[in-house]
């Protein structure tokens, strides 16, 4: 699953170019208007900029810092977060690791098994590390967010970056760190409650910026247990014609959860029995899970996404420890 939410943050950055350079332009007024003209249409330019303010995806912030901050300690590799820095195609967070230890060590962030890393209230597939280190050695890394996958949670500024961290020895013996979190000058008063993914996603923004279409949407929670819910589900389709379900889950648990997804059927038609997604949703986060149904599709000539009326599946959920924490429930999504 975490593949597909690459691949799609992939497809949406190669726009990313075009889409910066027009933001960076788009203040400057080259028809001569003075200021006095713009005093005199203000007011019903600001109603028709109130109506279109989803429809232009907002240049990306890149003012956010950070102080040094102390992430974790686990396994005796002491890791701390040094500085953010930004790009044209990403915001990267400089970490110093520190290995106390008088045994090599091996860190990893963001991989499939601990996909542990947040920004802002959601979970994000990105933000890959590795790194071996020596018994007492140090070293400089760094983990990187595209733009893309985040204004597509509609993420336009940092607020705050958890990242999770699995360390290792030569024995494999593992030690999963929390997932700690550093915080820009924006934390304090930013809206962790409003769900900018939904917002985005309903919006003409992607559709202009990146050539996404939003095939269908439905804004019902439509599962809840344990304190999960499944709270909007959409079908969206790129330029290139693949199409996605994302399903945007919300962890509101005293607990991480796994959430497993399997036995997928469209309009009634049963196309997958086994695994569908697996991921991971932090305690008081969300989490958009992404499905390609490209291959459905190609298989079944009567389905398409513009045609999609029904989506059925099954969700079961586990703690870190992968111990299950529902026996499992069936899931419908009417379109």
């Amino acid at each position: 699953m975490k593949n597909l939410k690459a691949v799609l943050a992939v497809v949406l950055v190669l726009a990313l170019t075009i889409t910066f350079t027009a933001c960076s332009n788009s203040g400057t007024s080259t028809d001569g208007s003075n200021s006095s003209q713009a005093d005199t249409d203000s007011e019903s330019s600001d109603t028709d900029n109130a109506a279109e303010s989803n429809d232009i995806l907002p240049e990306f912030d890149k003012t956010g810092k950070i102080e040094e901050t102390p992430l974790t300690d686990t396994f005796d590799v002491k890791i701390t977060a040094t500085e953010l820095t930004y790009d044209n195609y990403e915001v990267t967070l400089s970490l110093k690791l520190e290995n106390k230890s008088d045994a090599k060590r091996e860190v990893y962030a963001g991989t499939s098994g601990y996909g542990c890393n947040s920004i802002n209230g959601y979970m994000i597939s990105e933000g890959y590390l590795s790194c071996d280190l020596d018994p007492g050695a140090t070293a400089e890394e760094s983990i990187s967010f595209s733009y893309a996958e985040l204004q597509i949670h509609g993420v336009n500024k940092i607020a705050d970056i958890g990242i999770g961290f699995d360390i290792s020895d030569d024995d494999y013996n593992h030690e999963l760190s929390k997932m700690a979190f550093v915080k820009t000058q924006f934390a304090d008063d930013y809206d962790y409650n409003e769900d900018t993914f939904l917002k985005t996603i309903k919006g003409n923004a992607l559709q202009n910026a990146y050539g996404i279409t939003l095939n269908s949407l439905s804004e019902n929670t439509v599962y809840s247990e344990v304190n999960v819910n499944l709270i909007s589900q959409a079908v969206i389709t790129n330029k290139d014609g693949d199409a996605n379900l994302m399903l945007e889950f919300e962890n509101k648990a005293d607990q991480a959860i796994n959430v497993d997804l399997s036995g997928l059927k469209l309009n009634g038609t049963a196309v997958n029995d086994s695994y569908v997604a697996y991921d991971l949703i932090w305690m008081g986060k969300k989490n958009v899970v992404s499905v390609s149904l490209n291959k459905y599709f190609e298989e079944n000539d009567s389905l398409d996404a513009k045609s999609l009326k029904t989506v059925e599946f099954n969700v079961k959920l586990s703690n870190l420890d992968d111990v299950p924490v529902t026996q499992g429930s069936a899931v419908t999504l009417d379109f």
